[in-house]
């Protein structure tokens, strides 16, 4: 697939920087990928500003509300800074590829919450035990 408009002016090449124009197809929608993986998603898409929400969590006290605000920000922006900084052959590709993002991310977040859950019940428990003796 060609990238472009009805008049045959080229709407964006994807990876070719921040002076690319990002297809209407592209942008507007959030990335659930970029927002529940965050900096493993910008690895990925070679997107490194990403990075920055892995740096913010080690911030104390505020590190955590300033991390979950940075990836809301990449939830909305992601689809175009992915376009602009990874080739993708088409629109349809770079969308498939968002796509298992997104369902790895929803994977992820799904286990850890699972997990959260049992060890809480586990410690709960465990708690419960040690006083009836």
């Amino acid at each position: 697939m060609t990238f472009g408009n009805q008049n045959g002016t080229p709407l964006g090449n994807p990876g070719a920087g921040f002076n690319n124009v990002v297809p209407p197809e592209v942008s507007g929608k959030f990335n659930w990928g970029a927002f529940l993986l965050s900096w493993i998603w910008g690895l990925g898409n070679k997107t490194y500003i990403a990075l920055i929400a892995l740096a913010l969590s080690f911030i104390p006290f505020i590190g955590g509300l300033a991390g979950f605000a940075f990836c809301i920000w990449l939830g909305i922006k992601g689809n175009e800074l992915a376009w602009q900084n990874k080739q993708f052959p088409s629109v349809e590709a770079f969308h498939e590829n968002q796509k298992k993002w997104a369902i790895a991310g929803i994977i992820v977040f799904a286990v850890l919450f699972l997990l959260g859950i049992t060890f809480g019940f586990l410690l709960g428990f465990a708690g419960a035990m040690k006083g009836s003796y």
